[in-house]
């Protein structure tokens, strides 16, 4: 039995060591990545992302909550916000208790126009339940659109004039991604953790997305 114990705790150790490698090895290949698109690379916890965009959908659930690998930078105009998103829930059954770490990857850009809140994510059950109680989403002229998004939005003809039938053909096409806007700002996620290779399929989705906002909305935006 003391043989056994002392086992798992040397496979423990290695496993950690083998974790914290791997993320030194991410963290490098991140800051590289940066490096080569101009932006500025701060690996470090910001706690204070809660405060700003609480009102994310995503945002203020469970403990511990951050924002680390940030990048900020300027692309097409716009101002750029790369980070890590991470929050962590504990479970107890009275005898044990387990945490579970979740981690999303954020785009986020800001035009110089002003756009105004607006969630639209893939379709779950739990919303299918809602609906058929009356809670339901937004619902568009394409029906494969509006069986397959959420949307949700203060002012829905703003989310009309801003989600175009070019904008839902893009967005068909799109997978593993959710949008939201808030405080002027485009955010684009997937539920993983950020790798460098991710970052430039999300950062075009999100520009194509701000190309085509049609000019009225922009002018009627603020």
């Amino acid at each position: 039995m003391p043989g056994l114990f002392l086992f798992f705790i040397i496979f423990a150790i290695i496993l950690m060591g083998i974790g914290l490698q791997m993320e030194q090895k991410r963290r490098a290949a991140l800051k590289a990545y940066a490096a080569e698109k101009g932006y500025t690379y701060v690996p470090g916890k910001n706690t204070r992302f809660d405060d700003e965009f609480r009102e994310l959908q995503f945002v203020g659930q469970g403990s511990n909550r951050y924002l680390r690998h940030q990048m900020t930078g300027e692309v097409q105009g716009h101002r750029l916000w790369i980070g890590e998103y991470h929050y962590q829930v504990t479970t107890h059954n009275g005898k044990s208790s387990q945490t579970h770490h979740y981690f999303s990857t954020l785009v986020m850009l800001q035009p110089e126009y002003h756009l105004k809140d607006l969630s639209i994510r893939r379709e779950g059950l739990f919303d299918k339940f809602k609906a058929a109680f009356g809670w339901d989403d937004i619902d568009f002229a394409s029906a494969e659109f509006s069986r397959k998004f959420h949307v949700s939005a203060p002012d829905r003809d703003w989310a009309f004039a801003f989600i175009q039938p070019s904008t839902m053909e893009f967005l068909l096409q799109t997978e593993g991604l959710e949008y939201h806007i808030r405080r002027g700002w485009l955010v684009v996620r997937n539920k993983n953790k950020i790798r460098p290779q991710q970052l430039a399929g999300m950062l075009e989705t999100g520009l194509t997305l701000l190309k085509q906002v049609p000019g009225f909305v922009r002018e009627t935006s603020a």
